[in-house]
């Protein structure tokens, strides 16, 4: 038998339609795949309902977290469907805080919708008159984003969802709070505000584990206050002891070196030192420390309460200002 005979013949599907235009093959490759990428693409858009009614609707602050970690990096188009109304990363982060807030039955922002700039927005109760709030992003730290007083462009705190991040930023709170509105809004509308800020400080770092520097808002007793001065002229402490004998209160010297006390009602007490090295001999940075006895008092709460004080801090703000962490803000 010759080898032509010999060799097995193996029979292709379709192979005695060879008379089939191949253009025609091709054009019906293409609509199958035009087809099957609408599918993906619908599928897409029904994965990214589902987690938006789960930041919407969940009672669980697991899923809420991981609904809006999801839903910050979602990429709902694609190149063969669009969506052309959509929801913003910064929308998405305003939810989450307002429906965390919510599962903690805290009340007092509220979640309002602009038709003029087609964005979400925070008002605050009592302040709504004076500001609102959104996020932005930053090339400098693409992987959170700065929360926004609009009208002023101030970045009151940073908020990583992939670092389990926060930080605020005392310098633009105290421009915010004590300069701007504290002219126009009563101390009580200001602090209600600065207190929900807390809170929201509070939730992240309880709930999922954050990392949070809450600036001169943290009120508990083992916080230290870190001066922006590390070389404070000792000028500046001699103007709070006329500041302070003015407001009726006395400030003493400390037990150690270069420190002094202010002792004010509900047993608050105030001290400003200069920290030392262990062995006692250079000195380094100027520090401040807030105490009450039930931890409730920050150095915001004390600066809002005595006029003599703010003045104090706002004429050597300079000087006096509480650092904010220079990784998130310059």
């Amino acid at each position: 038998m010759s080898d032509s005979l010999k060799r097995t013949v193996t029979f292709q599907p379709h192979q005695a339609k060879k008379e089939v235009d191949p253009a025609t093959l091709s054009t019906t490759g293409r609509l199958m795949s035009y087809n099957d990428q609408l599918k993906a693409g619908l599928k897409n858009g029904a994965n990214f309902t589902q987690l938006l009614d789960q930041l919407i609707t969940t009672e669980s602050t697991e899923e809420l977290f991981k609904a809006v970690a999801d839903l910050t990096v979602f990429q709902l188009d694609t190149a063969y469907l669009v969506f052309p109304l959509q929801y913003s990363k910064s929308d998405f982060y305003l939810i989450f805080l307002n429906r965390l807030l919510d599962l903690h039955q805290r009340t007092g922002v509220v979640l309002q919708s602009s038709d003029q700039y087609h964005e979400l927005y925070h008002e605050y109760a009592g302040i709504n008159a004076a500001g609102y709030f959104v996020f932005e992003f930053s090339n400098d730290n693409p992987d959170g984003a700065y929360y926004i007083e609009k009208n002023s462009q101030l970045k009151l705190f940073y908020l990583d969802f992939t670092k389990h991040l926060l930080r605020f930023n005392s310098h633009a709170l105290t421009q915010l709070l004590l300069i701007d509105y504290y002219p126009k809004l009563e101390p009580q509308k200001i602090k209600n505000f600065a207190k929900i800020l807390l809170e929201i400080g509070n939730y992240l770092k309880q709930d999922f584990g954050f990392d949070v520097d809450f600036g001169f808002l943290d009120p508990t007793n083992s916080c230290v206050y870190q001066i922006s001065d590390s070389n404070l002229s000792t000028t500046i402490i001699d103007q709070l002891f006329v500041a302070a004998a003015q407001g009726g209160k006395m400030l003493e010297s400390g037990t150690v070196a270069q420190s002094a006390i202010l002792r004010l009602d509900d047993q608050v007490t105030v001290t400003i030192f200069r920290e030392t090295d262990p062995d006692q001999v250079h000195f380094g940075e100027w520090l401040l420390k807030v105490r009450d006895l039930h931890q409730t008092t920050s150095w915001f709460d004390v600066l809002l309460r005595y006029q003599f004080l703010k003045e104090w801090y706002l004429n050597n703000l300079n000087s006096l200002e509480i650092k904010a962490d220079l990784l998130y803000f310059s």
